[in-house]
């Protein structure tokens, strides 16, 4: 209000009393003067905004079907009716089975992928429980596929499990790879029998090329439009992404012109592409970064990611929790986290459609997974580098996580939803850690600055450096060349 408004209703509230009052001892009786038309306007303006806001609260609170009071007694979470805006949920169970592609069961299906392997005494259930596919669930795969395969010879063989889910849990796309050439998979389809997979059988010569791509982010800034672009599978996106994760957020911070060249293994059955392997190194050249990463392993110790000179590449933190996916290039405006502060808690919060894939920040261990009121599903993990993340509004979490078990970093720890308190599908980040001493809020943490988290690892030793370069030198000519 202005400082003229009050001082005319400060006016107005003088006269009103001085009416009541005997001066020289008659009553002054006057008449009460007509309202000011400017005065009746900011009140008639005064009114109508109480009215918008008490029709928006109403909408809000009593309108959204659990979002409001209910919510806030703790009898709900969130729902939201309408799904139709620029952010509709990931990973919708598709209206058909897998593709008609004869090696590449999980082609066409943008669903959440996980993967493990039947190593250290996992069975295909242990397996498929840690990833968190439910015991019904899996009831119906190993159905499906004891028919074609003895189960009880595949525990601990140490073949890699891969499997394809919608966000509510349900495996579409199933795959075991058995040995080198020699996979067996499963499709969800309703088939005659009765039977919930298609399952086949497929064995072909196994061909393993190395192949330099390069792509260019067009006007669109999307990784995964750049990708097709250059006729690849939508899967090379999320390697790359996942991999430069250490150094740059694809979701926000691609823009038009950022190149990338990337060094793959092409894995083949027969004539027909299977699927990608290793990336043996890597360039990126964008507004954002200026990164090149080499894939080595030096004498005595485990392969990891290196620079030109020796250092290692990967950092305590990732730069964002949440797993690349593919999105309408027109919402992705929507996506560039915001801060929050609620009940005095700083917070950042990520504005994802429900069922995006949240991943572990960083190597740690689960010491929080509750339901609360407000923020819904929350998971909350401490970091070797002793930060500690708690996520919230998630859908729900994956794997089975109990305060102790731990993670790795870049695993898929929960899927993002509207649990709690809110309006939308969402992702609220808080972490909590110190930089020289001193707290630091999310976005710094994880933002380009020097309280950045620090490099992990040891470089290459000085005795081998010679050799690394050596080993690396026809890589950085073949990305050279990629030019």
């Amino acid at each position: 209000m202005s400082s003229r408004s009050r001082a005319e209703r400060s006016s107005s509230s003088a006269r009103s009393r001085n009416r009541k009052v005997e001066a020289g001892g008659r009553p002054v009786g006057a008449a009460k003067p007509p309202k000011d038309p400017a005065e009746r306007r900011a009140r008639n303006r005064t009114l109508l905004a109480l009215a918008i806001l008490a029709g928006i609260n109403g909408w809000v609170f009593l309108g959204k079907g659990g979002t409001g009071i209910a919510s806030l007694a703790g009898l709900g979470g969130a729902a939201i009716e309408d799904r139709s805006g620029p952010l509709p949920p990931f990973a919708d169970p598709p209206t058909g089975g897998c593709g008609g592609d004869p090696v590449r069961v999980f082609e066409g299906l943008s669903l959440i992928g996980l993967s493990t392997s039947l190593s250290g005494g996992y069975t295909v259930r242990l397996a498929s429980l840690q990833l968190g596919v439910e015991s019904d669930e899996i009831d119906r795969i190993e159905a499906g596929v004891r028919n074609h395969v003895d189960l009880s010879l595949l525990g601990g063989s140490g073949a890699p499990l891969r499997v394809m889910m919608d966000r509510h849990g349900t495996v579409h796309a199933l795959e075991i790879e058995l040995a080198e050439g020699h996979l067996l998979q499963a499709c969800r389809r309703d088939t005659e029998d009765g039977e919930p997979y298609e399952v086949r059988n497929i064995q072909h010569p196994l061909r393993t090329d190395v192949e330099v791509i390069e792509l260019e982010i067009g006007d669109d800034a999307d990784l995964a439009h750049a990708v097709a672009e250059a006729g690849e599978k939508p899967e090379l996106a999320d390697q790359v992404a996942k991999l430069l994760a250490w150094d740059l957020d694809f979701m926000t911070e691609a823009r038009p012109g950022d190149r990338i060249e990337v060094m793959v293994e092409k894995r083949w059955l027969g004539r027909r592409f299977h699927r990608y392997g290793q990336i043996m190194a890597i360039r990126f050249l964008g507004s954002a970064a200026r990164v090149a990463y080499y894939r080595y392993k030096p004498e005595g110790g485990a392969p990891a990611f290196f620079d030109g000179e020796g250092q290692p590449m990967r950092r305590a933190l990732l730069r964002t929790p949440i797993a690349f996916f593919a999105i309408d290039p027109e919402a992705r405006g929507l996506l560039a986290p915001s801060i929050e502060i609620v009940q005095g808690k700083i917070g950042a919060v990520y504005r994802v459609p429900e069922g995006v894939p949240v991943v572990a920040l960083g190597d740690g261990e689960v010491v929080e997974v509750d339901q609360a009121v407000g923020d819904g599903h929350v998971l909350a993990l401490r970091f070797d580098d002793g930060t500690t993340a708690r996520y919230a509004h998630l859908l729900r979490t994956v794997g089975e996580l109990a305060p102790g078990t731990r993670v790795s970093q870049g695993q898929i720890v929960g899927l993002a939803g509207h649990s709690g308190r809110t309006p939308n599908d969402r992702l609220r980040l808080e972490l909590q850690g110190e930089r020289d001493g001193r707290p630091v809020d999310p976005l710094v943490m994880l933002g380009r600055t020097t309280q950045r988290s620090a490099r992990v690892g040891a470089a290459i030793p000085e005795a081998q450096r010679q050799r690394f370069e050596d080993d690396i030198a026809p890589w950085t000519r073949a990305l050279k060349l990629a030019r």
